[in-house]
């Protein structure tokens, strides 16, 4: 017997040829997006209009015809936020739904994890309707579910971590098949502010090192690429290039050539998930769902944290991570050598049954957890890093 539909809304799972130029998005976010339509074949996207006769609107057609509402939510709660409208604004859209509404992936953003701030009255508010509207909100991490408490006396969050962890379970035999023979490929790198001293250093040597560049977000760059790879001639250097070209660490054709053939930018997780499997021996970088998506690839990456969503979600899903200030100088063979999957494989179960243990409590289906040995249990020969 087949499943009702279920309705999802909240993360874009496609990006148009718009991005990032003219729309500002982050494409990490289709990896979280994209989590509930590799979960369940019978999701339904609000953006795809496909709502039976007379074209229904989307509250229409889940309330008459779904099961549930799964809602991917990504950075979304931030502490010291002075904008409550939008949260009311999402607030007002899904009190307007009848069915049961899931929340897939509900993160906070602060620079630490600590609640020293304030959030606005609608947040507050926001953080109630869902405790009062969910069986259990699902959050990223403990600081997540410490903010509903603190600010809203919300104690009914079920700490998931980030549901894209969970879409793609076969993707976990070929991680480890790369862990223990020795995966080879070009280093893939990915930043988040191009222009802070510490992570302008980490960009420079990736540079140096010739590594693939993978961007989600900065129009800049991405004009930038997107033209030398036109072909135009003397462009010129996005402004947070300028000094590494002024004090000599990079050249203006270094960059040119860097640009023209390192540069990748993905408007859909297929040709994301492709390329990784096709070209990356090692992905590493301050972007959560960038490493996510080589993770999902079978590809090995190591997180870089630098704020408290990064640390909150690597935390939770044992995810090899490095802070910031430990790598800046580091070589990517350097921090290569430094990754450990031993705690993400040996809690691979217990991950998959605290995940399953969310989908159930909604009555959704839930996934089979991978099958597979930790790859540390046998010896494990250095990756080659081409």
């Amino acid at each position: 017997m087949s499943q009702q539909p279920i309705g999802v809304m909240g993360c874009y799972t496609r990006l148009p040829a718009e991005f990032p130029i003219q729309m500002p998005e982050n494409a990490g976010n289709m990896i979280h997006g994209n989590a509930p339509f590799e979960l369940f074949p019978e999701a339904v996207f609000y953006k795809d209009r496909r709502f039976g006769p007379g074209r229904r609107n989307f509250v229409e057609y889940v309330n008459n015809e779904c099961s549930h509402l799964v809602v991917t939510v990504a950075n979304f709660l931030k502490l010291n936020d002075e904008d409550g409208a939008r949260y009311k604004r999402f607030q007002d859209y899904l009190s307007r739904f009848t069915v049961p509404i899931v929340i897939f992936g509900l993160g906070a953003q602060a620079p630490t994890q600590e609640l020293d701030g304030t959030m606005p009255p609608e947040a507050v508010e926001l953080m109630k309707f869902l405790g009062d509207r969910s069986e259990a909100v699902g959050v990223r991490g403990g600081f997540t579910a410490a903010m509903f408490e603190e600010f809203a006396g919300v104690s009914n969050t079920f700490v998931t971590g980030c549901p894209s962890f969970f879409s793609r379970p076969q993707a976990f035999s070929l991680l480890a098949e790369a862990i223990r023979d020795g995966r080879e490929g070009r280093t893939a790198y990915n930043g988040t502010t191009y222009h802070e001293p510490l992570e302008n250093r980490m960009l420079v040597r990736a540079i140096q090192e010739d590594s693939h560049l993978i961007e989600p977000v900065n129009k800049f760059a991405a004009t930038y690429a997107f033209e030398l790879q036109r072909g135009t001639k003397d462009l010129p250097l996005p402004w947070f290039l300028k000094r590494p070209v002024k004090e000599g660490a990079l050249s203006v054709p270094q960059l040119e050539r860097y640009y023209t053939s390192r540069f990748n930018l993905f408007r859909d997780p297929d040709s994301w998930y492709a390329f990784n499997s096709e070209s990356v021996g090692f992905s590493y970088g301050t972007r959560f769902h960038v490493n996510m998506a080589s993770l999902l690839s079978g590809v090995p990456a190591v997180w870089i944290t630098h704020d408290s969503r990064t640390e909150e979600l690597t935390n939770v899903l044992r995810l090899p991570a490095l802070p910031k200030e430990l790598v800046v100088d580091m070589s990517s063979e350097e921090i290569h050598a430094l990754m450990d999957y031993r705690p993400m494989f040996d809690a691979l179960p217990e991950l998959f049954a605290q995940f399953n243990a969310y989908l159930d409590i909604h009555g959704l289906p839930t996934v089979d957890a991978p099958s597979v040995a930790n790859p540390y249990d046998a010896a494990v020969p250095a990756a080659s890093l081409a």
